[in-house]
């Protein structure tokens, strides 16, 4: 649905703005369709089946809503203990979103490369998240922000805040900031790593490094030993053992090319996701095992996938939990989460 289309189902009387606004952006959000996802090109994903948008509505200048799928359940993606949809799987809904809008209402070429700058998402009714007897319809209400001024063609910043329905209700709130170049641009920023992993993922091939699920055998969220094939967290080698503050945590990234989810497509450094769910899981894990309610995370730099990454998790005494994950003493992100 356009927003010409919504602007001539508006009443011939007389309204006041604010009554004019509401019902345009109600009747936008009831007309999103949720029979068949968007293209997969728009929110680069290489199967059809990582896809969860279904439709999107203009709502006003740098407005948008958006509207999204998200299964029961997912190779990835499964219902928290409490029963209410994976918070990762509403992370990911908010990264497509971003995506899609870049290249749908701003113009930014297919072939361009996002970079994730921050990522945040704090749910305030997890009960509307509860997973039933069906997947959940969810609509983002995005405000687009952009630098005032003259767009350079080569590249484009923007931050989307989003309000997350369900049912007409607010459920999370979110906002990801990104930075988006031209492939020169990307080439030239990824050029000395490149070289450097590649080398050590071959090598890593050839001494047989473990297939997704296997090897050391971490357990979602835990840290243990599981078949859960989503565990990303490993014990520190004993000879790299240290002196931590008390009640401070810390692991090994395990970085698979080969995992069918978090490298769902080819990709030349550590993914965002992949240390954003590195995050949750050393922070369920810090707080007891309770599911995340808020994750507020920074990107600093590229993680290349030859190197070993540290993530450490320190609880505050607020009751949240510090992270950070670095390489070769480089900080590559950090985050604050609160689980509940």
């Amino acid at each position: 649905m356009s927003i010409g289309v919504l602007q001539n189902v508006l009443p011939a009387e007389a309204l006041t703005p604010v009554e004019s606004l509401e019902s345009l952006i109600r009747e936008a959000k009831d007309g999103l369709s949720f029979d068949r996802t968007i293209s997969r090109r728009f929110v680069h994903r290489a199967s059809v089946t990582e896809v969860f948008l279904t439709d999107a509505a203009v709502a006003g200048a740098d407005r948008f809503l958006v509207g999204a799928q998200l299964p029961r359940n997912h190779a990835l993606y499964r219902p928290e203990e409490t029963g209410q949809c994976d918070f990762m799987l509403l992370v990911e809904t908010v990264r497509q979103a971003g995506i899609f809008l870049s290249h749908r209402y701003h113009d930014v070429p297919i072939g361009h490369h996002f970079i994730f700058k921050a990522l945040s998402l704090r749910i305030s009714d997890p009960a509307a998240l509860r997973v039933g007897c069906g997947p959940l319809a969810v609509v983002l209400d995005v405000k687009v922000v952009t630098p005032a001024g003259a767009r350079n063609p080569r590249r484009f910043d923007a931050r989307f805040d989003m309000v997350i329905e369900v049912g007409g209700r607010e459920c999370a709130r979110a906002s990801a900031g990104v930075v988006v170049i031209d492939g020169v641009r990307y080439g030239r920023l990824r050029q000395r790593g490149r070289a450097a992993e590649t080398a050590g993922v071959a090598v890593a091939m050839d001494q047989g490094a473990s297939a997704y699920g296997t090897g050391v055998g971490s357990a979602y969220g835990t840290g243990v030993g599981s078949a859960d094939d989503r565990g990303v967290l490993r014990p520190v080698p004993a000879a790299e053992e240290r002196n931590r503050p008390f009640g401070a945590a810390e692991w090994r990234l395990h970085v698979d090319p080969t995992h069918p989810g978090y490298f769902e497509h080819p990709s030349d450094h550590v993914p965002g996701m992949l240390l954003l769910e590195a995050f949750r899981q050393a922070a369920r894990q810090t707080a007891g095992g309770a599911a995340l309610t808020t994750l507020d995370a920074d990107f600093a730099v590229f993680g290349e996938l030859a190197e070993a990454v540290a993530v450490e998790a320190t609880p505050t005494e607020d009751g949240r939990v510090r992270l950070s994950a670095t390489q070769g003493g480089r900080v590559l992100a950090t985050a604050v989460a609160r689980c509940a």
